[in-house]
Order: C-alpha cells, then structure tokens, then sequence
C-alpha cells in the first residue's frame, strides 16, 4: 500500500471532528486502508471560523492516518456544509454537429447546463449530472456518446456556496501541506455510499445530522433535485439540555450522550441522574423522563424545519422511499422511530453499500464516517468526465471481445 501511486484520501471537516480516510481501488471496489479521526477546533456551525486552528486539527489527524497504515497522503477531497447554500436544476440542449455524439458533445451539453450567472460573493461547486436526452425523446440516456442524434439535452443540479465558505476550506487544506482534488457537498457525498437507485428513482431524502448543522439532499427521478443546510444540529440539542437544567454545555453532553433517549415513549422507567449545575458546588438530581422530553422536543424542531422546508418547495409529497438518516446525531436511541411518528413515511438508518466501498467494520458501520467514505467516491472524479471516463472503458471491453472473437 505504501508504494501505492494509485490510492486517494479524503477529509471530512466537521464542527466536532475531523475525519481523515485513505483508499485504494481494486477489482472496481474501493478498499479503505487507513484512518483518522480527531477533534476539530476552529469550526462554528460548520462554517470556518480560525484558519490556524482547522490547520492544526487537520494535521493531528493526518498524523493519526499515517500512523494506521505507514501511508503519507498529498491531494484529499474534502466536504463542505454551507448555511447560505443555493441549488439550481438545469436542463439545456446543444445542437450535434455530425451524425453521432463524441465525448466533446457531452462535455459541451454539461457547461452549457452548467453555465449560470453567479454574485460577486458566490460561487458553484462542480454540477451533478442528473441525465441526458437526445432529440425530442424525453426517455433518460444514462450514456450518450455513440449514438445518433440532431440534439443532446443535460440536466445538471447545480450547488452555489459562499465564497467565504469555499476560501476558508481552501486555505486550511493547503495550509495543511494538502491539495484539493475537489469540494463536495456534505450530503451528496454521503448519499455515494449510502442511496440506492431504485431509492433516487421513487424519491428519497438523505438526512444528515452533525454537531453543528443538518443537510438534507432530496432525489427524485434519478437524479438529485435539491439540498439545503439546517443551522440545528447536535449541539443545539446539548444546549437546550443546558439551559433547561442549568448546567455546563460539558455535563449536558454527557448527560445526552449517557442517558438520552430521541422518544420518551422509549425510555426506561424514570430514575433520578446526578449532574452538576452551574450555580452549586453539590450534586444536584433530575428526572430521565425530564432529560428525554427535552431531547425529543429538540429533534422535533429538526423535524418541524425540515417538514416545512420540503413543504415550501413542494417536496413534502414525492418521497415514495422515505428518509435515510445519517450523521453522529442519528445514533441515539429511537431517532429512527422518531422521524416515522412525525412524517408517517418509511425511515432508516443510512448503510454503507459494503459492494462499493469496504473497510474495517468500525468505520463502514458507524454513520459517522459516512460523508468521509462518499468522499471517496468522488477522488479522482470530474463531473465533466465521469461520463467520457464510463464510454472509454466500455469501449476498451468491445475491443476486446472484438479481438477474441477474431
């Protein structure tokens, strides 16, 4: 592994912590050989905020990474979660010179649906292809090059962040002695590992809970319709637990973290916790039913944001498979049942397809190495030739068989 010219790295800066993973690829499945993790410092609600500090947080878990697997990485993919994120989907058509469409079509067809006026203060993340059409057939063309046609269509779903968002992710990576391959959103990373076709097809939400914000990416028809980013999240929730009970943010994570229950419904028969208040050198008592109500009534508010939000874009209707959770802050107890009760539709937990992605079972099986692991999905990966890279290795295979078959 350590000789390796082929293996990628990827970096998941969260609010909480930071999450370093290195892969390799063999027999089509990416193989993850090498982690790290850590607390993160200097991040606010997912945003930036002390470069210095990210640097330094960046490279303790790159440290740690190496250390697991002998292996020095230099270019990462990393993830982004910014709270004045914008989406757009877009659908042009371009004009085939020719009888046939080459590579050179499909790259022009994505820019031109790519292609959109941005601020001054804003810029566009790489486009996702959702689809393309050819001529007046509005059937979905998974791959285009080859065939015959007058017109090619793409649609493409486009993600605007914030300049200040992207420059800071920059900045911190380099400064960490890195390169950046590219910058994904964190939701549409995770859905890499986590969705399923059938589940884009029918139309499903990717809920991803960290300690800062929650991201949601809606698919539907195959491709991804929408994202949007949440300012509630873990922390929230811990600090709601504080103000409640008149504690340190400290003990009230500990309080969450040792006795917190998503669904009172679900909680043992109620006992009294010990915990430590601000204003008193005693131990001081409170009730778990009283703890757990104020947990569930803080994952009700994420639910309520994000019933209305799909309900203002008119979302709230087309999601045939449900919810798939992900994210630290989808691992308490009854988080899953909790989202069913609210939404009355289908809801699980976020599980990684071990069929593309395979490593120890403490990092495929935890959803909080999600984002990190779809990350790697998508090193070494341009939106503009994902489709030319799949046409140029099916292309090999026919001539392949073309020359057995002589």
């Amino acid at each position: 592994m350590t000789n390796s010219d082929n293996f990628f790295a990827s970096i998941d800066i969260g609010t909480s912590k930071i999450v370093v993973l290195i892969a390799d690829e063999e027999d089509g499945k990416i193989e993850v050989f090498g982690h790290g993790i850590g607390p993160s410092d200097g991040v606010k609600n997912a945003l930036i905020v002390d470069i210095d500090k990210v640097t330094k947080a960046i490279l303790k878990v790159v440290k740690a990474a190496y250390l697991s697997c002998n292996t020095r990485i230099h270019n990462v993919s990393t993830n982004i979660c910014d709270l004045h994120l914008s989406t757009i989907n877009q659908d042009r058509q371009i004009s085939v010179s020719g009888k046939k469409i080459t590579k050179e079509h499909v790259i022009e067809a994505i820019k031109t649906a790519s292609a959109t006026p941005m601020p001054a203060n804003k810029q566009m993340l790489s486009a996702s292809i959702n689809r393309f059409t050819i001529d007046q057939d509005t059937a979905t063309i998974d791959q285009p090059i080859g065939l015959e046609a007058t017109v090619l269509g793409a649609q493409v779903h486009v993600s605007i962040v914030s300049n200040q968002a992207m420059n800071s992710i920059h900045q911190a990576v380099e400064k960490s002695g890195l390169g950046l391959s590219e910058v994904v959103l964190n939701s549409i990373a995770s859905s890499r590992v986590c969705i399923t076709q059938d589940e884009k097809d029918s139309g499903v939400c990717l809920l991803d809970m960290g300690a800062g914000v929650s991201n949601i990416s809606v698919f539907m028809g195959g491709g991804i319709a929408y994202s949007h980013v949440f300012k509630m999240g873990g922390n929230q929730i811990t600090q709601n637990i504080a103000n409640a009970f008149n504690t340190s943010f400290k003990e009230a994570e500990r309080l969450k973290i040792e006795h917190g229950y998503a669904q009172l419904k679900i909680a043992p028969v109620d006992k009294l916790i010990q915990l430590k208040q601000l204003d008193s050198i005693e131990n001081r008592y409170l009730s778990l039913h009283n703890l757990v109500e104020v947990i569930e009534n803080s994952y009700l508010d994420i639910c309520h944001s994000i019933k209305q939000n799909l309900k203002t874009k008119k979302l709230d209707r087309s999601l045939k498979s449900g919810f798939v959770l992900t994210g630290g802050v989808s691992l308490i107890d009854g988080c899953e049942g909790l989202f069913v009760n609210f939404f009355r539709i289908r809801t699980k937990l976020a599980k990684v397809n071990v069929n593309k992605i395979t490593g120890k079972d403490m990092i495929v099986s935890n959803p909080i190495y999600t984002c990190a692991l779809g990350l790697l999905m998508h090193a070494d990966n341009n939106a503009y030739l994902e489709v030319v890279q799949a046409y140029q290795q099916t292309n090999f295979v026919s001539k392949i068989k073309s020359l057995l078959e002589l």
